[in-house]
């Protein structure tokens, strides 16, 4: 699989997903290796010893940390008045699991990922591709090519800046105090299973009765599903 560019003529297969990649990138790649590596998710190499040297997460962790000191560098240009509190929500709003799987599959991550089997292509899969990516710009280009990848492909082509100002996305506190107001309890019973993929399933419960569920990859996520579907259901009982 990481071998796919090794040789010096290539497959008319391997120059579609060259240039695939080049279109989503918006330069020339130097260090092809890192981004084939960066797109190759986990269930492709479980079985391997050390596995993790031959899938993407270790570039997701140094991607992760990357992107946020992007977004917080545009950010922090982008609104010279802003106070802390604001740049930092919009920040959440924009490296949230939701906003980056959108992203990743607008710009054709969805063409390029290996993964062992189309079943594995979950929402998870393209928020950690969409880090590991940033990983890889960042170590084959440096921090100005990351800046600038993330100013294109996220702030200008798929955010509008002025309209996220206005959307909460954190279900999660939306609903709670939602319950605080009315003096209601509010439980959230989460729990980890481990079958090809962790996952978290949360059941948000609302004077003990079962409003929203939710599932996803991390416990945060899966809450925040949860959350969501209860302040949908809350809503179509008019008690929003």
């Amino acid at each position: 699989m990481l071998k796919i560019f090794a040789q010096n003529r290539l497959s008319k297969k391997d120059k579609q997903y060259y240039s695939a990649l080049k279109k989503i990138l918006g330069f020339k790649p130097r260090n092809l290796h890192i981004y084939l590596l960066a797109l190759t998710h986990k269930s492709v190499t479980k079985e391997q010893n050390n596995s993790s040297a031959y899938n993407n997460e270790r570039l997701e962790f140094l991607g992760d940390a990357a992107l946020d000191i992007a977004v917080s560098d545009l950010l922090y240009r982008r609104f010279p008045f802003a106070n802390e509190g604001f740049l930092t929500q919009m920040r959440t709003k924009i490296v949230n699991g939701e906003t980056l799987t959108k992203i990743a599959k607008d710009i054709g991550l969805d063409k390029v990922i290996f993964v062992k089997s189309p079943g594995d292509l979950a929402h998870r899969v393209f928020e950690d591709a969409f880090e590991a990516l940033i990983g890889a710009i960042y170590l084959d280009k440096g921090y100005p090519y990351v800046l600038r990848f993330v100013s294109k492909k996220i702030l200008v082509e798929h955010l509008d800046l002025n309209q996220l100002k206005h959307i909460n996305r954190n279900y999660k506190s939306q609903v709670i105090e939602w319950a605080q107001k009315r003096k209601l309890t509010i439980v959230f019973n989460t729990e980890k299973t481990d079958n090809k993929e962790v996952t978290f399933t949360s059941q948000l419960l609302v004077d003990n009765k079962v409003m929203g569920e939710g599932s996803a990859g991390s416990k945060k996520l899966a809450e925040q599903n949860a959350a969501q579907l209860a302040l949908e259901n809350i809503k179509k009982e008019g008690k929003f």
